[in-house]
């Protein structure tokens, strides 16, 4: 890392950590959030087509945007004004203009999420990151590996500090070949998918690292169980997507939202249960501008503050995405919706032998199951309980179910719950 990087970086580190010296309660952090979206509104956000006719009003002025305004009209929302086609390209070549980074999300479904940023931007980030995952990076040197589908340069942007020693693992190699150089690396800290911590933990391959993260995917309890009790500490969170870095767990194992860089709104998906969606406004990057962004994923947010002192907003779990959402046949002729949560809860509190099943929508009348060959006797308890749950729900659905080889996909995110054609 030259040194106008490295300066960046330490920089983005102790500003964050004086902003969260400055936020150390609810109504500090709010005021904090107020007064940077508000500079962020009247100036650097309108400097894109797409929101220049906004400047100076309020956030809720502001047009909604989601994933597919966005790649319509990839070159409105950045300051280059580079399309979507050029993005794709640069991305197939290994190419960026000067001081860029071009990259994609992994696509869960097809639905590929394109990104650019400044290299100024990439060290804000790693700063940000290092602030909140990291703190004591200045006194220890880590080595992380992080074990992902593909690579990105904003984890790059880790390797060239100086202060780490970051090693990328392609999953897409398979999970079990990456067990011995993982070893190799012995990395102390493990930045991977709960898929891949999950099968780690169950390897008994010999590493034993002091941070593990979890992200690009749904981490479900029985995965949490199984990696906290074979490595011995609390497993952390890293909620990031294409959209940027959203939020890092506490020491508790709490996951808060960074809301001194992003303001959240929150669009109900279940009032009762407490289920929302996000919109996000990101005042901290300029290059590719996400102004009230609807995310696709499905929070469940704690209405009580974190044991560990931090105002941010508490997430107790993030449930899934919003189009796995089951769209059933209702008994009056309406459609009944049946969140992801509650499906997953179905099927593992069936019967204790279940630690990896599979539920596919086929079509709204239509659900099927899949359970691993070695939890084959628990085939009834299970569909019997996904049955009683579309019942009591008022939909008519009928639920197949079989014992199949289940195995973790390597070149995309596990999805359990999926409202569509099984992927893997």
């Amino acid at each position: 890392m030259n040194l106008a990087a490295l300066s960046q970086t330490l920089a983005a580190f102790l500003k964050a950590k004086r902003r969260a010296n400055r936020a150390r309660d609810r109504q500090s952090l709010e005021a904090l959030q107020a007064r940077l979206l508000m500079a962020f509104l009247q100036g650097p956000a309108a400097d894109v087509p797409a929101f220049a006719a906004f400047r100076g009003q309020p956030l809720a002025q502001w047009p909604v945007m989601d994933k597919a305004a966005l790649m319509a009209g990839f070159e409105a929302y950045n300051r280059l004004g580079m399309t979507a086609a050029e993005g794709w390209a640069h991305l197939a070549a290994g190419t960026a203009p000067t001081g860029y980074s071009v990259g994609a999300s992994t696509g869960t479904s097809g639905n590929r999420g394109l990104y650019i940023v400044s290299e100024a931007e990439r060290y804000r980030w790693l700063g940000v990151m290092l602030a909140r995952a990291l703190p004591d990076v200045l006194r220890t040197r880590h080595r992380v590996a992080v074990v992902l589908p593909a690579s990105s340069r904003l984890y790059d942007a880790a390797n060239e500090s100086g202060r780490l020693r970051l090693k990328f693992f392609d999953l897409a190699r398979g999970i079990d070949a990456q067990f011995a150089p993982l070893a190799e690396f012995d990395p102390s800290v493990i930045v991977a998918p709960p898929k891949f911590l999950r099968a780690l933990a169950e390897s008994g391959t010999p590493v034993s690292p002091v941070r593990i993260f979890s992200g690009a995917e749904v981490l479900d309890d029985e995965d949490r169980r199984i990696i906290e009790a074979r490595f011995g500490i609390t497993l952390r969170e890293i909620y990031m997507a294409t959209e940027g870095l959203l939020g890092i767990s506490c020491d508790k194992g709490m996951l808060h939202l960074l809301e001194d860089h992003i303001a959240f709104e929150f669009e109900p998906v279940d009032a009762e249960r407490g289920l929302v969606t996000p919109l996000i406004t990101d005042f901290s990057r300029r290059t590719q501008v996400m102004i009230r962004y609807r995310m696709n994923d499905i929070l469940e947010l704690s209405p009580e503050p974190c044991a560990c002192g931090l105002p941010h907003q508490a997430v107790r779990r993030v449930h899934g995405r919003c189009d796995d959402i089951f769209e059933l046949a209702g008994r009056d002729g309406s459609s009944v919706r049946v969140t992801p949560d509650v499906i997953r809860n179905a099927v593992v509190r069936a019967d204790p032998s279940i630690h990896d099943f599979r539920v596919v929508r086929q079509d709204a009348s239509n659900v099927r199951l899949i359970l691993p060959l070695e939890a084959a006797g628990a085939l009834e308890a299970a569909r019997n309980g996904l049955a009683k749950l579309f019942g009591e729900a008022g939909a008519i659905v009928e639920v197949t179910a079989s014992a199949e080889t289940l195995l973790p996909p390597t070149d995309h995110k596990l999805r359990r719950v999926m409202a569509g054609k099984p992927a893997s």
